[in-house]
């Protein structure tokens, strides 16, 4: 450690708010990219836990039916949805049967190849999707409520930078 007064060692993460201006670059993002983390997931715990609460569901099956909603009432291939859930197939499927034995979804062979199954919302599953959707969004004010809408829209631009630049990097 750093005699006193003299700040924190250099390598030594700084714990405290004030201290964080004495970092390197790297550890700033190093410190940000942990702190994005702990936020997500007690965000998404929290709203599945609401999820389950409230509607006696999950956060995997609210995403489904609102990808459905989506393209509804045209629907996706099984394959599709997969790929926008960034889902394996397998595990879709068994999701899928789950929700279809619900009511909320159904499979019907694809007319342009008998091979896929194309997925479509139901009624029942519009109407609770429409009941979760309206939910999800009032959970997500109470949330982020404690921001302005400036700082909404600031934390929505650099997340934004951040996922461009993921995507940039990825295509060379």
């Amino acid at each position: 450690m750093a005699p006193p007064g003299e700040g924190p060692a250099r390598n030594v993460p700084a714990t405290d708010a004030q201290d964080a201006h004495m970092l390197p670059h790297s550890k700033r993002s190093l410190r940000a990219w942990l702190h994005l983390i702990k936020c997500s997931k007690r965000v998404e715990q929290a709203i599945s836990d609401l999820f389950r609460d409230d509607f006696d569901s999950t956060l995997a099956r609210f995403d489904v039916l609102a990808h459905l909603d989506h393209v509804h009432p045209d629907g996706l291939s099984t394959s599709a949805l997969a790929q926008r859930l960034l889902a394996s197939k397998g595990n879709i499927t068994r999701l899928l049967d789950r929700m279809e034995a619900d009511g909320l979804l159904l499979r019907r062979a694809s007319h342009r190849d008998r091979r896929v199954s194309d997925v479509y919302l139901t009624d029942q599953g519009l109407q609770l999707f429409r009941a979760m959707a309206g939910a999800h969004e009032a959970w997500s004010d109470e949330i982020f409520g404690i921001l302005d809408d400036g700082e909404l829209d600031q934390l929505v631009e650099l997340l934004d930078r951040v996922r461009h630049h993921l995507d940039a990097r990825g295509r060379t």
